[in-house]
């Protein structure tokens, strides 16, 4: 598969309800917006695109073009511009507002949506519990659902009815393929790994504060579970020679060490996953105020 697709992710940026600041806020500086344009807007949210995502097109296509000349294919260049270029950019794009539509349904405030190298990401608050994030995280991968019956249906229309993902070297059926396979690989990938800050990762943390685990604990599991999944991306992307997937397990991999020292500050209220419940005692595995504070003191190494 001439794409990169399984190493992309669609995450969100999720700042808290009741104020936006610097690090969150789409348009004011930070490190996921420097280097990034608007790009208009889209249903009436902003959306900028990170200069090394255009980058990244380019560069892909441009060795496709060089391959493709190598191998006597001409196709083959205009095949990667397009998987990696304009399917790509719309998959992650439909991804992101899937996450924007929930928010909407309960409530919350949607500020943009920037699209970069590793994914999108939709910057979004609410003030909603443990289940309205949950609604919010599976939002972004279910949309890959419908995306692929479409693709599907088009590819039974120009494939005489051969919806299998055997390539053909039909440049039409074949790119309806890759669509279809960076739609599942975005499907599972973001669904079913359990890593903060992807998608899996926070349906993980709110499937656990819904259990009843304590704040404390949810947060070191997700810890745990970050770090263990983003060295098998690291492992998984060398192995494959991807540099983006690698690029993604890094990124999981400082996402967990970030959350690491948080607890260990004793500062989980100020975590944009975690601050809602840190001092809230429905989540803090005990009855009463005492025992919130006790369950979060033994969490963050005395801190609250």
């Amino acid at each position: 598969s001439p794409h990169c697709a399984s190493s992309m992710s669609g995450n969100y940026a999720t700042p808290p309800p009741q104020s936006a600041t610097q690090e969150t806020t789409l348009g004011q500086s930070n490190g996921f917006v420097d280097g990034s344009y608007p790009c208009g807007s889209i249903f009436g949210i902003p959306l900028r695109v990170h200069k090394l995502f255009v980058a990244y097109i380019v560069i892909v296509s441009v060795l496709g073009f060089v391959q493709g000349g190598l191998e006597g294919n001409s196709e083959l260049g205009f095949m990667l511009f397009l998987v990696n270029g304009p399917i790509l950019f719309g998959t992650v794009l439909i991804h992101e507002l899937g996450h924007c539509w929930a928010t909407y349904r309960i409530g919350g405030m949607v500020e943009g949506i920037l699209l970069w190298p590793l994914g999108g990401l939709a910057f979004i608050g609410h003030s909603g519990e443990a289940k309205e994030d949950l609604f919010v995280s599976v939002a972004g991968p279910l949309t890959h659902i419908p995306q692929m019956i479409v693709w599907v249906i088009l590819l039974a229309a120009s494939a005489d009815g051969d919806a299998t993902l055997n390539f053909s070297g039909a440049f039409f059926a074949d790119l309806c393929r890759h669509a279809i396979v960076i739609n599942l690989s975005l499907f599972l990938f973001n669904l079913f790994c359990p890593a903060y800050p992807l998608d899996g990762g926070r349906i993980l943390v709110s499937c656990m504060l819904l259990c009843g685990v304590p704040v404390g604990t949810t947060a070191n599991i997700t810890i745990a579970v970050s770090a263990i999944f983003g060295l098998l991306i690291i492992c998984l992307g060398a192995v494959y020679l991807n540099f983006l997937t690698i690029f993604v397990g890094g990124w999981v991999c400082n996402q967990a060490w970030q959350l690491y020292q948080v607890v260990r500050q004793g500062r989980l209220d100020l975590h944009p996953i975690f601050h809602k419940y840190a001092n809230d005692e429905r989540y803090s595995g005990s009855a009463g105020s005492a025992g919130n504070h006790g369950s979060i003191s033994s969490a963050l190494g005395g801190r609250v």
